[in-house]
């Protein structure tokens, strides 16, 4: 089960998280979000990671051009916005996370071009105004409906401490993605929680 800690903008932290053994760290190429972080701090926190651990860069409604450019330093783009399929098809899809913020089950409709051609798929809370970060947690009754039809799904909101094991007694995603309810103000990660959420994830799965 792929583990995601997303809003890193420390590379300090950005490494201690990788050497925990968490598989992908996020981080945010969005201006309007609290965990902002530029080109050259990306570039740094790639840097920081060891091999094991794959750079995720979020991006909401971004040009084709600069999706390219990120693609350059990053392993994967996440893509966060209002992002269509005909957008979404012109880069790589192993090197592709697609979100979906849901709030009802015709959603799903939405999904099924994604799921034909196996694209890796992020499902998040939806709230008015918002691309994430919320810390509001996931719908599973609508999460098990998705997961019976397709697999390669992370899942994402409000995930924590505080209801991970509920969460995966329940479903078992192909990976799990935390971010505000680890941190200690917005892009500054507590690393004791961090470390706790990466024992309980890895732990679960190896008895599961």
């Amino acid at each position: 089960m792929i583990v995601k800690i997303c809003g890193i903008t420390q590379p300090q932290q950005a490494k201690e998280i990788s050497q925990l053994g968490a598989n992908y760290l996020g981080t945010i190429f969005y201006p309007k979000s609290p965990r902002y972080v530029d080109l050259d701090k990306i570039i740094e926190i790639k840097q920081s990671l060891n091999e094991s651990t794959k750079l995720v860069v979020v991006v909401v409604n971004q040009d084709e051009k600069t999706v390219e450019e990120l693609l350059y330093i990053a392993d994967i783009i996440q893509f966060h916005g209002d992002e269509d399929y005909s957008f979404v098809k012109n880069f790589p899809k192993d090197r592709v996370i697609k979100v979906f913020r849901i709030k009802e089950e015709s959603q799903i409709k939405q999904m099924e071009e994604y799921m034909k051609d196996d694209y890796c798929l992020l499902l998040d809370t939806y709230k008015e105004g918002m691309y994430g970060g919320t810390g509001e947690t996931i719908d599973i009754q609508l999460l098990k409906k998705v997961l019976k039809l397709y697999d390669k799904i992370i899942v994402s909101g409000g995930l924590g401490l505080d209801n991970i094991k509920e969460v995966l007694s329940q479903i078992k995603p192909y990976g799990v993605d935390a971010s505000s309810k680890l941190e200690i103000k917005p892009g500054i990660k507590d690393i004791s929680k961090v470390k706790q959420f990466i024992e309980i994830v890895k732990s679960y799965e190896s008895n599961n």
